[in-house]
């Protein structure tokens, strides 16, 4: 067994693929992949850490998944973006790193940003990150071109310095079209200390032009917005953002590392640079959930993927040299004024044969899916045996989710219980995906979700009360090996 790079010294993190033998990265990778906790059906790093999702798109009949990658191991370093791509969520195929680190401008990491389609071009925006002489960080964003062949071209910077009034942390570039006119969202740090979203505006997807910061209604929303989204739906303008800072924190809102926000309002108001909306509202209660990003296919779907994971906290995984993974991808609605979040319909495909449940079942998997009827008063209590469990449980006024008890405990500073208030009293469908260290939970017909990491070893059995419904085991994805 080789010995591992030391990422305590922090030079390390900087190092590139270019810097290991393969012979090195087929070990960690070895190392990753025998780890009990490894997903089947989620999309996860060979090896190293899996970050933000990034360029998200529909193209030339495929999905195409990008996601912030570093390599060597499970912190966050020097960022790739890797590629993978899918016809139906199933089947993927593995197009390898799609931007390296090779330029001046993004010599310390390719960050997050967006893609869109034109014709047989995927164009792809992202924030070139890297250190100055004077040990500064500077942020500029990138624009770079992915052929019909997968071959890149014209990498270059369309925005080089933050506009007046941010600082130097200023990222995540989102671009979108209407009336043919091009729109950058960049989101980032004011000088004010406050959080805030840039828009940019132009004719030319290259050449963009600031247009001013975003106007909102929303005050004490943290001092760094990140990872910007926007789209319209039914004449309503929808944003999401992870902000960074404190927000009004109590039993039901808030209580993670760091939070994701939504706001339904009306359209942009682009000459005005404004977005009206009453308040915000927090889209996930888990306790893993951050930076994610939204796309329209070809149905008029608005499909969202998520990192399953944090910046903050060491996981259980970081031993066997890889950290993080994708959510599964969910469908977006509009409902009474609310974003709901429901699995893509495609992932039924994933199904074996159903098993009735109640009471309590044995499970012959640690990657399955459960829907079931949940009664205004529930409990589920996923166990092993040696008596290791987390439950998620109703009292008709609010759910928790308590992963007090698991094997392997971590991030206890910030808690080891979620709850949020019931929205639907009454009983009804709860869908569940539990993949390894991975749970997804779907209440109130999507309005209420939990996402969140857990670590039982051995996962065993099942016990239930006050819920009825059918356990499907869940077969892998297939991810073809790269060429």
């Amino acid at each position: 067994m080789p010995e591992f790079i030391n990422f305590a010294n922090r030079q390390n993190r900087f190092l590139s693929l270019n810097d290991v033998s393969h012979d090195y990265l087929q070990e960690i990778k070895n190392k990753t992949k025998s780890d009990p906790y490894y997903p089947v059906y989620h999309i996860a790093p060979h090896h190293g850490l899996l970050n933000d999702p990034n360029g998200l798109s529909f193209y030339n009949g495929r999905y195409h998944i990008f996601y912030q990658w570093f390599p060597l191991g499970p912190v966050h370093g020097l960022k790739y973006w890797y590629h993978v791509s899918t016809s139906n969520f199933i089947d993927f195929k593995d197009h390898g790193v799609a931007l390296k680190p090779d330029q001046p401008f993004d010599s310390h990491g390719c960050f997050s940003g967006c893609a869109i389609t034109e014709e047989d071009e995927l164009h792809l925006y992202y924030t070139g990150n890297r250190v100055t002489e004077e040990n500064e960080v500077h942020q500029s964003q990138v624009y770079a071109k992915l052929k019909a062949d997968g071959q890149l071209a014209d990498k270059k910077v369309i925005v080089e310095t933050p506009p007046k009034g941010f600082s130097e942390d200023f990222r995540d570039p989102f671009v979108f079209v209407k009336n043919r006119t091009y729109f950058m969202l960049v989101g980032g740090r004011q000088t004010n200390g406050e959080g805030g979203i840039a828009l940019f505006e132009g004719e030319d997807k290259e050449n963009l032009t600031y247009k001013g910061t975003l106007n909102t209604n929303f005050n004490g929303v943290g001092h760094m917005w990140e990872c910007p989204n926007y789209f319209e739906h039914k004449e309503k303008g929808i944003v999401i953002f992870s902000p960074q800072g404190q927000l009004p924190k109590d039993k039901y809102h808030f209580n993670n590392v760091f939070s994701v926000v939504y706001a339904i309002g009306d359209c942009f108001d682009f000459d005005d640079v404004r977005f009206n909306a009453e308040k915000y509202h927090e889209l996930d209660k888990g306790f893993d959930f951050y930076a994610p990003q939204i796309f329209e296919d070809d149905k008029s779907r608005h499909i969202l993927i998520g990192w399953l994971g944090n910046s903050k906290n060491s996981y259980p995984t970081d031993e066997n040299m890889w950290a993080h993974m994708l959510t599964i991808p969910r469908e977006i609605l509009i409902e009474s004024g609310r974003l709901v979040q429901k699995p893509l319909k495609e992932l039924v495909d994933l199904r074996g044969e159903a098993v009735s449940v109640r009471g309590e079942h044995r499970l012959h998997t640690q990657s399955f899916e459960l829907e079931v009827n949940a009664d205004p008063h529930f409990e589920m209590v996923f166990m092993n045996n040696d008596g290791d469990y987390v439950t998620f449980s109703s009292s008709n006024e609010e759910y928790c989710l308590d992963r007090t008890h698991m094997t392997e405990v971590y991030a206890v500073s910030y808690g080891t219980k979620r709850y949020a208030m019931r929205k639907v009293k009454n009983a009804h469908i709860i869908r569940i995906f539990i993949d390894r260290s991975s749970l997804e939970i779907f209440c109130d017909n999507g309005e209420t979700v939990f996402t969140s990491r857990i670590f039982i070893k051995n996962l065993t059995t099942l016990k239930t009360s006050g819920v009825t419904g059918d356990l499907y085991n869940l077969k892998p994805i297939h991810l073809s090996e790269k060429n």
